[in-house]
């Protein structure tokens, strides 16, 4: 069955640009079954291509994995209220798409759109299309939610609501085209 999904992908992936939300969605459940079929075999890596499947298909995501706490973390660290220089390339998630290469190569599949900062632009735009609005809650000790704003392809934005000691603190980030 897994050789199957593999099949599919290859040839679903070779016809589209993946900057359609129903292209993205199909991909994430894809990559998902590999990776319940990989789980089911004693391999449990992916950990972020998994968490962005399964937050593709909830309304929100309030079970955190370890992996995404880190990232939140990082993101949380990063911030500055009044960003002096304007270092919003968290948005564009480089930890998940360094993870989705390497699990789209070491299956045999084409993941140029990965490589191609254009291309993974528009991936992008769709994906936070498709998680528009479906918050990340509590990701970390400080933050609430997380949560990317629908822009209609023309940008990402991102708002955060913070707790802890900035209670009610919240920022909006992101770019258009």
């Amino acid at each position: 069955m897994r050789t199957r999904i593999v099949e599919k992908l290859d040839t679903f992936l070779k016809k589209h640009s993946m900057a359609e939300e129903c292209e993205v969605v199909y991909l994430l459940v894809e990559l998902r079954k590999i990776l319940d079929k990989d789980r089911e075999m004693g391999s449990d890596k992916y950990f972020l291509v998994r968490f962005h499947a399964d937050w593709a298909v909830h309304t929100k995501k309030d079970k955190i994995t370890p992996a995404m706490k880190e990232i939140m973390t990082k993101v949380e660290e990063s911030i500055d209220v009044y960003p002096k220089n304007e270092d919003i390339d968290f948005l564009l998630l480089p930890e998940f798409r360094s993870e989705l290469s390497q699990l789209l190569k070491s299956n045999d599949l084409p993941f140029g759109f990965c490589q191609n900062d254009e291309k993974w632009l528009k991936f992008m735009f769709a994906l936070t299309q498709v998680v528009a609005d479906q918050p990340i809650v509590n990701p970390s000790n400080n933050i609430a939610e997380f949560r990317y704003v629908d822009m209609k392809k023309e940008g990402i934005m991102a708002t955060i609501d913070f707790k802890g000691d900035r209670e009610g603190a919240s920022i909006a980030l992101g770019f258009g085209k």
